[in-house]
């Protein structure tokens, strides 16, 4: 059975006029009734009855009809599915998001798509980004929202979309925090508390170069492994840390003070990474889209 005979049975039944249905379908009446009688002889049975006054259903006609209607409902249906799906109008986007990266940026980066793309399913998960950049390359994700890749190879294209301030933590009894801002002299030669490189080798870089000049790597008093842990330390009286402004502002931790930095204020970037060869037309129309409406 092809579709074709089934559009040109319905179009006949529907017009029950061989001359309308061949106008319809832009074909030559003759060829209409010789692709009607050749699916008839497929099927086994009369679809139609003709005589002088024109074509009537068969009981089979008659049955045939709201089926093949449904079928063809249904061909088209998938046909603009895939065609959605290959231009990138429906398909799945998988996205994470590095653990510091700012709610406004991501608002602003995921909502505006969603809501011009409901049929694409956008699913967001977080991570730390060389695990990012080691699903990138698997493509277990899509796209990464991270501060910096740290293995910038050509098979990974990144975009800067926004930059955040770095902020002093400080604990509330230090004389820092009666400080309305702080200046880089008032940090150095302070017991440190951070986070380890591996975690973000780059970033790790950008931040201290940021706040101490470049190449300048002061002594680490405490470790700890994120940023939460980090402001708690704090709070203990180990030391004085840095984080960005949307994860301080994320965080609430007692016993510390958030305090910016006076101009020039340090920051760091946020980047989306992709995989160069990553064939999802979803992805593409998601890079489109956010290059429209940079941050």
């Amino acid at each position: 059975m092809e579709l074709r005979h089934l559009r040109y049975f319905v179009a006949v039944a529907e017009e029950l006029h061989y001359g309308r249905a061949a106008q319809r379908l832009y074909v030559a009446q003759p060829g209409l009734s010789q692709q009607i009688m050749a699916f008839e002889k497929e099927l086994g049975t009369a679809l139609f009855t003709r005589n002088r006054r024109g074509v009537a259903l068969t009981d089979a006609g008659a049955a045939l009809l709201p089926a093949a209607r449904d079928i063809l409902a249904r061909a088209e249906a998938a046909v603009e599915m895939t065609r959605r799906y290959g231009a990138g109008e429906a398909g799945q986007l998988a996205i994470s998001l590095t653990r510091s990266a700012p709610r406004s940026i991501v608002t602003e980066l995921l909502d505006p798509f969603r809501a011009a793309h409901p049929a694409i399913e956008v699913r967001v998960t977080s991570g730390f980004t060389a695990h990012d950049e080691q699903r990138l390359r698997e493509r277990s994700i899509d796209a990464a929202l991270v501060r910096m890749l740290d293995d910038p190879r050509d098979d990974l294209a990144d975009r800067t979309v926004g930059e955040e301030a770095i902020v002093a933590a400080v604990p509330s009894a230090d004389p820092l925090a009666r400080k309305r801002r702080v200046r880089r002299a008032d940090v150095t030669d302070r017991p440190l508390v951070w986070w380890p490189r591996e975690h973000g080798p780059r970033m790790w870089d950008r931040m201290l170069d940021e706040v101490f000049g470049e190449g300048v790597r002061p002594p680490v008093a405490h470790w700890e492994p994120e940023e939460e842990h980090m402001l708690h330390a704090v709070a203990q009286g180990h030391g004085i840390t840095f984080v960005t402004e949307g994860k301080a502002a994320a965080l609430h931790v007692p016993g510390i003070a958030i305090r910016r930095f006076a101009d020039p204020v340090p920051t760091v970037p946020i980047t989306l990474a992709w995989s160069r060869d990553n064939p999802n037309p979803a992805l593409h129309r998601f890079l489109d889209h956010t290059a429209e409406d940079e941050i």
